[in-house]
Formats: structure tokens, sequence, C-alpha cells
């Protein structure tokens, strides 16, 4: 083989490596983020690695410069593409450095021990000598790509396995699980600068100085990399766990406000049978002070009992007595804001449905529109609840002005805004509220679908009714 072929094939060697770790760090950042397959994300992609290959055939351009312009542009694209997320772009890069690192440790290993035996085995005085010597570099570097390769792939694919899906991280988060990250890229900064060293006027080699680097170092990075893997799916445990919590948390606070509405619509029947069964002693006492002539007591008297029976009027009457309380207590909630307030409601008694699941649905879907209704300007404000079947279907739609702000968590199918909860150390998210809703909907063989654009937001909830 001649100096040029030689030549020629480490070309193609790099411009595979980097084509490799591109590929690979795309796999990484779609784990974490789980993006839309979509046309601007492909030409993302594409300037990407067309970025990495031009900067690696530039000459004179040094490799750090490569990884430094690639970590620009995730962390840009991040920014504007997820309008955040950084921390999670910070802890993807450095996991993807420490991965490569720890495959560049692995293979470097035995790329030295192999090129040992086969270098040991040359004779210079040979007139082939040069045509063994690139030989015996091809076949090295050959093996050396190849454990690099399935080291690399191996990690990523376990990490695949581990991670479902793509869940939310802090900054705090991030540092903790960047640790081994970090050592692990230091570690091999390191050993690649330690490895050949010239002291005075030789060289030291350490793995020809310390034969038993070669199985050490593989072990130190196999130890790292398992530890750091480790962490990500105790992590990824610890955030289900918490995610059970808070469903928990907000399960448990939906059935004791179902409870004070069960309470409200008993109080209210009560309220009218109070009143009917009053309502002779009522009209007798009217009789006898318009018979006494008393004309102004006969108007406060019939005045407060205006007020009496208001107070048990429903302007939205759907059929059912929880369905009742809970409409008309969001209708008066919005009222006192100025926002309009339209519903076409009909809970017929041979719905199958449970009213207790209806209820979680309304009172989930309109506290969500009151509040999105509250932060815009009065004449704006408007919410539209509407009950319609198909079939055995019923569908339950609530549509509702919003500014037009939605922030949406990684991998989830409904919005999320943060806000603090009573519960100590828990986070409650509006979003935990749709998700209840969407649990309902999916006990009734149904779905819950989101709509949004132009100022309207729009829930529409299938239930699948059974067969009577």
């Amino acid at each position: 083989m001649s100096q040029e072929s030689y030549r020629l094939f480490i070309n193609i060697c790099d411009l595979y490596l980097v084509l490799l770790q591109v590929m690979l760090f795309l796999v990484v950042w779609d784990i974490f983020f789980r993006p839309e397959k979509g046309k601007k994300e492909m030409l993302s992609a594409g300037i990407f690695a067309a970025v990495n290959v031009l900067l690696r055939l530039c000459p004179g351009v040094p490799g750090w410069v490569r990884y430094a312009v690639s970590a620009a542009a995730a962390l840009g694209y991040c920014r504007i593409r997820y309008k955040g997320c950084l921390e999670k772009a910070v802890f993807t890069l450095l996991l993807f450095y420490n991965f490569h690192g720890m495959s560049f440790l692995v293979s470097n290993s035995l790329y030295q021990f192999l090129m040992d035996g086969l270098m040991g085995r040359l004779d210079v005085r040979n007139a082939e000598y040069m045509l063994h010597m690139y030989k015996s570099q091809v076949i090295g570097q050959g093996c050396n790509i190849l454990l690099y390769t399935l080291s690399f792939v191996s990690m990523t694919w376990i990490l695949k396995k581990i991670v479902k899906s793509p869940v939310s991280m802090s900054w705090q988060d991030a540092i903790f699980l960047s640790v081994l990250n970090v050592v692990g890229s230091m570690l091999a900064w390191m050993i690649m600068d330690i490895s050949m060293v010239q002291i005075d006027k030789e060289i030291f080699f350490l793995f020809a100085q310390r034969k038993e680097m070669v199985w050490k170092i593989p072990m130190i990075a196999a130890l790292l990399s398992t530890g750091e893997i480790s962490a990500i799916y105790i992590f990824q445990k610890y955030k289900e766990l918490q995610g059970e919590r808070e469903r928990h948390f907000a399960e448990e606070q939906q059935m004791k406000a179902m409870k004070r509405r069960l309470e409200e619509a008993e109080n209210f029947y009560g309220g009218i049978r109070k009143v009917r069964h009053e309502m002779k002693s009522h009209m007798a006492n009217i009789k006898g002070l318009v018979a006494g002539e008393k004309y102004e007591e006969v108007e406060r008297y019939i005045d407060k009992l205006d007020e009496t029976v208001q107070e048990l009027d429903y302007k939205f009457s759907t059929g059912n007595a929880v369905t009742d309380v809970i409409i008309n207590d969001k209708y008066r909630r919005a009222a006192k804001s100025g926002t309009a307030f339209r519903v076409k409601f009909e809970y017929r008694e041979t719905d199958t449905i449970s009213a207790f699941d209806m209820g979680i649905i309304l009172n989930n879907l309109l506290e969500n529109a009151i509040e999105a209704c509250e932060k815009l300007e009065q004449e704006k404000r408007r919410i539209s609840l509407t009950l319609k079947r198909k079939n055995h279907f019923l569908l339950v739609e609530v549509e509702n002005s919003f500014d037009g702000k939605l922030e949406w968590q990684d991998g989830e199918a409904v919005p999320a805004t943060v806000k603090h909860s009573s519960l100590p150390e828990i986070l409650m998210e509006h979003g935990v509220g749709l998700k209840n809703v969407r649990d309902v909907a999916e006990r009734y063989l149904g779905y819950m679908d989101i709509k949004a654009g132009r100022g309207v937001f729009k829930v529409t909830v299938m239930l699948q009714q059974k067969e009577i």
C-alpha cells in the first residue's frame, strides 16, 4: 500500500467518523427532545451535518472548533425552536461528549494493543517495510473505528431503551446528571494528552510503559458509562414517581371538589323542598298583610322572598344535579369577571356516562377556560360549552378565547403552565387537569382533542356510551 492510498483511507475514515458522530448526536437529541419529523427538522439536521463535514474538510481547522460550532448551533436551535430548554440541551451535549470520550478510550486501548503486536513483527531492514507498515496501520485503524462504532452505538442503544419518553429537566437536574459526563470527557482528554509525551530527548508511550492500561482504561470507561446511564435511569424513575404523586394529589383534590359539588346539589334541592313546604305559609302571610293594607311591608316581604328564590334559581338546567351545580357555579364566576358564557348542554337520564366522571370533565375544562379568559380584556372574554350526540358517542366541547400563549411539555399532548400547589415540594401543572380529562375519556374508549389558533382554544372530549 502506497502513502497516497493510506492517506485516502484516513480521509475516508475521518469523514465516516464525522457522519457517525452527527447521526448519533441526532439520535441522542431525539431521545430527550422527541421533535416532530417535519421538513424544518429534516432541513436543520441536514444543515447541521453539512456544517460538520465542511469544518472537517477545511484544512488547518482544529477538531475542537467543529465541536464548539456544533454545540453553539444546537443551543441556538434549542433556544429558537423550544423557546428555552437550554438546561436539557446542555445536558444532551455533555452526554454526547461523554459517550464519544468513553468510546474513544475503549477503542484506543485496543488499537494500542493491536498496533504494538503488529509493529513488533515488522523488520525495519526489510525492503517492503513501509508497505507492511501502512497495511498494519490500515488494519489497526479499521479495528479502532469498528470498536469505536460498536461502543458508541451500544451506549446510545441502551440509552434509547431506558428513556421511554422525554422528561422535563431543571438546571439542578442537568448539573446533577452531568457530573459523570464532565468527568468522563476530562478523563478522555487527559488520556489522549499523556498517551504520548516527549521527556527530554525521549518519547514516553503510556501504553508501552504501562501494559495494564490496555484493560484498566476501558474498564474505567465502562464504569463511567454505566454510572451515567444508571443515573439517567434512576432520574427517569424519580420523575415518573413524582408524576404519579402529582396525579394522585390532583385526583384527591378532584374527589374533594366533586364531594363539595354533591353537597351543594343536595343543599340546593333541599332548599327547593323547603321553599315549597313554606310557600303556603308565605302566601298566608302576604294575604294577611294585604288584608291589613300594609302594602309597604308586603313589598319588603316579597323582595325578601324573591332574594331567597333567586339564590335557588339556576340559569342553566342540564337534567342532572351534579352538572347543574358545576355549570352554574362556573357561570356565576365567569359573570363576575364579565365573561360571556354560552351553554348548550343536556344530560339525559339514559346517559350511561357517570355523572361523577362528567363532573370531572366539566370542572377541569371550565376552570381552565375561566382562567384563560381572566388574562384578557373584558370585551374579549367568552366561553362556550356544548354537548353533542352522535350514535352512542357524547362530544363535550369547551371553547374559549385566550391570549395565544401556550407552553407544551416535552412529549406531552397537553399544554402546561406550572404553578405552586399547597402540597410541599410539589409543583402542580395546569396540564394535570387536562390529563385527568384525557384519562376519563380513555376509560370510556374515547379521546381528547385540543385545537388552538387565532385566539381561540378548543377542547373536544369524546365519550363512548354503553348500549342499553
